[in-house]
């Protein structure tokens, strides 16, 4: 009977100890996770392709930018100050004809 009771006592204490081991692996997988972040896909750099290339107007210096800015401002502006001419003339002259020319009935 002691041998059987041994025996028991024995089964337990490998379970007991296969226990231990697998909370331990499970705990040292929980660290393992906490500490490696997350693996995220990348991209592959690929040095095989040329870089793209900018276009003209982005490699110009600053400055030359700016002086380009203020000279369409100031060609847009001449323009529309021209047209407003245009426009005033065309409307005065109709006016004009309205009022002398245009015969009475």
């Amino acid at each position: 009977m002691n041998s059987h009771h041994s025996s028991k006592e024995e089964e337990l204490r490998r379970r007991e100890e296969a226990l231990k081991e697998r909370e331990l692996q499970i705990r040292l997988q929980e660290l393992e996770a906490k500490l490696e972040p997350p693996i995220t896909p990348t991209t592959p750099h690929n040095p095989a392709q040329p870089p793209k290339k900018q276009p003209w107007y982005q490699r110009l210096p600053n400055i030359v930018k700016f002086i380009a800015v203020v000279l369409v401002v100031l060609v847009a502006i001449r323009i529309a100050a021209w047209l407003a001419s245009v426009i005033l003339v065309l409307a005065v002259s109709w006016v004009g004809y309205k009022l002398f020319l245009e015969s009475h009935d």
